[in-house]
């Protein structure tokens, strides 16, 4: 009788197993309720309980049970339960697929001290020890997926050239799931300068139980603007009406790429017209490694599984699936493991703290692949990509990354075309050129097969059609200002050319009388002219005609840095040989009774005085303001002009031209006092006449021609000719 009261004693001191425990599940609705995927979750629940409770290594002597409460989307129901479990002693809870009731069951749990584990919810902002302490989670966050985004538009940008692959579009829901990837996706691509946010967009979506459907042609249109060809739907649902209506703003083809995240990736598509419309759409989700036996495990158990007991089985597995198996997998272990430890038979209460420290210090080798928590209660999980074959009607991973092993390729991708071959971003819209070689108007379909070309090259082919016939020269052959244009320069060219060129030979024919008749044969009359000085009057026309060439055809710097020299030097030269010859005259006819001889080399220091001046104006302008050629804009296009570089720019230019201007107005001054006292000398030797008609030219050149070609030339250089 001892021995036998002695061993119900220490059997009453052994930790005993209970016969059952309860698992308590916040869920979104209730079994043969609500959308399909929902129902399958349930499923996976019930199927997992059963696989335990038939197994003799997770709780043997346990059987395992789910008590589920349904708050259909209600955040205040889900908060209600959570003070209905304080209340009833409960500190563990599993379920709660979305975060908009997780952000508030997860600040009651803190207050209650409730742990609480959520099999699929992946938003960053839960990421939040202090906020959440006792929430883990069987999803890593989803600045992976984020990372995944960045990391594959790189990839293929690196591969396709960036051109096209460096914009993007987001588009979300405002719910925090919604709001709380487009955040940190953000954030994430402000890690790099290589891709642009083009716009973000935002569309309210009520829809997640009923599937109302939401308008969002405003925010569509706005992505249209943007002319993004990727696109990032950051959304928690809607996805189908999202797509459809999207490819009737011309944003779904072969030339665009949509990413979604693992709201979508993680679900089924019903919508006929949406499923064809997505083939090659990427999305993320964690890293689920492919032929792991725990996998195929479950793939083999939910392949012969009944469906008229469990919803759903038999047909395609979700990746919610295996984290919903892997929630009961998990709480089984937990609850095994606090059994051990003798805390399920006591009568003392396990806490919320006590759940989740337990929790997060286990490893399972799940049907989602290795299960471990970081300090937080966030899974340590590689994020990966995939891509929807609509014929299979499945999601297929091609790449899996993480911060330490990186991108990692695992399969081609087959995108929109039907193919593997990467999607070309790099769509312009078609244009019309004018070809500077052919000389005639050309189109490109493709909008970038040619490269247009800016006016300021040395040789340039092709170049906007908008510098055909606009009055600039901008080809060097001139094809774009004489070919089909009102207004033909080459016609003009020809006219001055020949006209300037007969002018040149009249001069050299002059030149050649004045050497013969003047300086071999001595002629009177053209010894009291002075024929050094008619030869110097000769040159400078010469060289002063030759000074319209400088002009001729499209702007150089060269022939920009010369038109000053050219037509200022021969200029002041011309009104300076004519002051000096009548210089000479004034003087032998101001003083007649006394004998003066003033030679021709004096007459030439007289000459040269008068140049020097222009001279040291020409070379500090030209240091100073150097005379150039570079792009400005004239009438709203970039043209090749000629303009004023240097040290000062644009205004110096201009002020150089008045000074010197300036100083050949004072030359005609001393020229016309010289005619004034020289109108009454003998008529053989009165050039008083001739000096007055050159400074009436002179003048009538400087008031008139010049001002009026220096307002005409910015706007049409061909009316200025």
């Amino acid at each position: 009788l001892t021995k036998i009261l002695v061993l119900f004693a220490m059997i009453s001191l052994c930790n005993c197993s209970p016969n059952n425990y309860t698992l308590h599940a916040v869920l979104v609705t209730a079994p043969n309720t609500g959308p399909p995927i929902f129902q399958s979750l349930f499923s996976c629940i019930q199927l997992a309980l059963d696989d335990i409770n038939n197994s003799t290594e997770i709780l043997p002597n346990t059987e395992l049970m789910v008590e589920s409460y349904y708050h259909f989307g209600s955040a205040a129901g889900a908060i209600k339960r959570m003070l209905q479990y304080s209340e009833e002693g409960v500190y563990f809870v599993i379920g709660n697929y979305f975060v908009d009731n997780i952000k508030y069951t997860g600040s009651v749990g803190k207050v209650f001290d409730i742990a609480q584990l959520s099999a699929s919810v992946s938003s960053p902002i839960l990421s939040n020890d202090r906020e959440y302490p006792y929430f883990s989670r069987l999803a890593p966050p989803a600045t992976g997926q984020s990372k995944v985004i960045r990391e594959t538009i790189l990839n293929f940008a690196s591969i396709q050239g960036p051109r096209g692959w460096d914009r993007c579009a987001i588009i979300s829901t405002t719910d925090p799931y919604g709001v709380g990837l487009s955040e940190d996706f953000i954030e994430v691509m402000n890690e790099q300068d290589e891709i642009e946010i083009a716009t973000y967009q935002q569309f309210i979506y009520l829809g997640e139980i009923d599937g109302t459907k939401a308008d969002v042609q405003v925010e569509l249109r706005e992505i249209q603007d943007s002319k993004a060809r990727i696109i990032v739907a950051l959304i928690v649902g809607g996805y189908e009406d999202l797509i459809i209506d999207a490819n009737e703003f011309g944003l779904v083809g072969d030339s665009f790429v949509w990413f979604v995240g693992d709201s979508i990736s993680g679900n089924f598509l019903y919508n006929e017209e949406a499923i064809a419309l997505s083939r090659g759409l990427l999305g993320t989700f964690q890293y689920i490694p492919e032929g792991h036996k725990e996998r195929q495990y479950f793939d083999d158990l939910w392949l012969r599984s009944d469906p008229t007991i469990y919803y759903g089985a038999g047909e395609t597995v979700s990746p919610y699936y295996y984290l919903t198996y892997d929630m009961v997998l998990t709480s089984a272990i937990l609850i095994e493991e606090l059994d051990k430890q003798g805390l399920l038979d006591s009568e003392e209460v396990i806490p919320g703290r006590v759940w989740t420290n337990e929790l997060r210090k286990l490893s399972v080798n799940g049907t989602s692949g290795l299960i471990e928590f970081n300090s937080i209660g966030d899974r340590v999980q590689p994020a990966s990509g995939s891509f929807y074959d609509p014929d299979t009607r499945t999601w297929k991973e091609y790449a899996f990354y993480d911060d330490v092993q990186g991108y990692n390729k695992i399969r081609d991708v087959i995108w929109h075309s039907g193919t593997n071959e990467i999607p070309d971003l790099d769509i312009r819209e078609a244009f019309h050129y004018w070809s500077c070689h052919d000389g005639k108007k050309m189109f490109d379909p493709t909008g970038k097969s040619i490269s247009l070309h800016t006016p300021d090259g040395s040789d340039i082919d092709d170049i906007d059609e908008d510098y055909h016939c606009d009055q600039f020269i901008d080809c060097k052959n001139l094809s774009d200002e004489s070919n089909d244009c009102a207004s033909n320069y080459t016609v003009l060219f020809i006219v001055f050319g020949c006209i300037t060129g007969f002018m040149i030979l009249v001069c050299i024919l002059l030149i050649g009388l004045v050497i013969v008749y003047g300086l071999i044969l001595k002629y009177r009359r053209l010894r009291v002219a002075s024929p050094t000085f008619l030869l110097i009057l000769l040159v400078s026309t010469i060289i002063g005609y030759s000074s319209v060439y400088a002009w001729f055809g499209k702007p150089h710097p060269v022939a920009c840095g010369f038109q000053p020299w050219i037509l200022g030097l021969s200029t002041i030269s011309m009104i300076a040989a004519l002051c000096a010859k009548n210089f000479r005259i004034w003087r032998i006819f101001q003083y007649q009774n006394v004998k003066q001889r003033i030679s021709d080399w004096e007459l030439l220091v007289l000459w040269f005085a008068m140049i020097l001046p222009s001279l040291v104006i020409l070379v500090v302008w030209t240091i100073v303001s150097t005379p150039t050629a570079t792009m400005e804009d004239r009438g709203g296009e970039e043209h090749y002009v000629c303009t004023t570089g240097g040290f000062t720019g644009k205004p110096g230019g201009l002020i150089f031209f008045f000074i010197l201007v300036g100083y050949i107005a004072i030359v005609l001054m001393f020229g016309v006092i010289l005619s004034i006292l020289t109108r009454k000398v003998p008529t053989m030797f009165n050039e008083s006449k001739l000096l007055a008609i050159s400074i009436y030219n002179l003048v009538f050149f400087g008031c008139v021609i010049i001002p009026v070609v220096m307002v005409i030339n910015p706007i049409n250089p061909y009316a200025a000719w």
